[in-house]
């Protein structure tokens, strides 16, 4: 039988916190879940540290022989049978005993809802409290917001699972898809609004291997490059869903400005902090939009393909030309007339 809610846990190196996750979730008071634990890399350590466990028969273990990753985990507990909703667990957090029974309530009052979640409250090493308010309106209005907030806290809710389906999988990359989980919300926020229930009812444990925290030893060039990868993700979320060729050019300059212009009190894994530190991001935003293919998908304004305006273009590429002529004629008369004064220097001074 299919529970209600489906907990997908993606597991590997935690063998020393599992427990406590997974003692949580068998003391919620809403009892109709199901728990996949998928344990990556046939991590043995971690495999046994949950088997005392697997006599709860809401409790099930698969051991993945090869290393996934988080993103690759992620997805292959996504593409497992599931109940009504969707809940991704990490194996290093817990929740209060009420969370999937406040959660539900929302979710029932809420049939618009893809997503609903609880505030995060984080312990160990920090103590501040991870919130982000709901977000409604039209499809449109729901990314505009969900752009400009940059919070995921809602993936650490339950999901519905007609809206992790039309999501589809989380785009990997070669920086561990350290961004991607914003690109796959804002798939999932397509399908309806995310809610907010205003608790600290989800506990976040600060540590050392936490996994956000491995790009704070990159340099600042990977750092970029990696920032870049939620421009192509989120223009890849968006588009389908924008009905007129104005409101595609928007989205494309919206989704830029957010990612390349620094704005205090927003989310950034990388913030240019100058005119000139912007303006390489948006180059190399550009630069990952072609390399993923799809550059030429790039609306530009009627008054740049205007006769005007192409008219413009030819004069500066045959100005361009002429400045490169010129230049080289300079050159070349620099270089003559040095030849010359260096033939007079040689002869006042005897010099063959």
């Amino acid at each position: 039988m299919t529970r209600r809610i489906t907990v997908g846990m993606p597991l590997y190196r935690g063998r020393e916190l599992v427990a406590d996750a997974l003692r949580s979730l068998q003391s919620q008071t809403f009892t109709d879940f199901e728990v996949i634990i998928s344990v990556d890399g046939a991590d043995e350590e971690s495999a046994e540290a949950c088997r005392p466990f697997l006599a709860d028969d809401r409790i099930r273990m698969v051991i993945q022989p090869e290393r996934l990753d988080w993103f690759g985990n992620f997805n292959w507990l996504l593409q497992q049978p599931m109940g009504e909703f969707f809940c991704y667990r990490q194996h290093d957090d817990t929740t209060a005993p009420e969370f999937f029974e406040r959660l539900i309530d929302s979710a029932e009052a809420r049939p618009d809802a893809a997503a609903v979640y609880a505030d995060c409250q984080w312990q160990g090493g920090r103590s501040d409290l991870e919130f982000a308010p709901s977000i409604e309106g039209d499809v449109l209005q729901r990314m505009r917001q969900f752009i400009e907030a940059k919070e995921p806290v809602a993936v650490r809710g339950l999901i519905r699972r007609e809206a992790v389906a039309q999501a589809g999988p989380v785009r990997s990359d070669e920086f561990r898809a350290l961004s991607e989980v914003f690109v796959w919300l804002a798939k999932v926020l397509r399908w309806g609004a995310f809610i907010r229930v205003p608790e600290p009812l989800y506990f976040r444990l600060d540590h050392e291997e936490n996994y956000h925290k491995s790009w704070f030893d990159w340099t600042e060039e990977r750092k970029r490059a990696s920032w870049t990868t939620m421009f192509t993700g989120w223009l890849e979320a968006v588009l389908p869903v924008c009905s007129t060729k104005e409101e595609r050019l928007f989205f494309e300059h919206f989704i830029l400005d957010r990612i390349c212009v620094n704005r205090p009190g927003q989310s950034y894994h990388y913030a240019p902090h100058s005119a000139h530190e912007s303006g390489v991001v948006i180059a190399e935003c550009f630069e990952r939009l072609a390399r993923e293919g799809h550059l030429a998908h790039w609306i530009l304004p009627k008054a740049l393909g205007s006769p005007a305006m192409q008219q413009l273009r030819e004069d500066r590429d045959r100005l361009a030309q002429k400045n490169a002529s010129l230049a080289a004629e300079n050159a070349l008369l620099r270089r003559s007339r040095g030849l010359a004064i260096g033939r007079v220097v040689r002869r006042m001074l005897g010099l063959p």
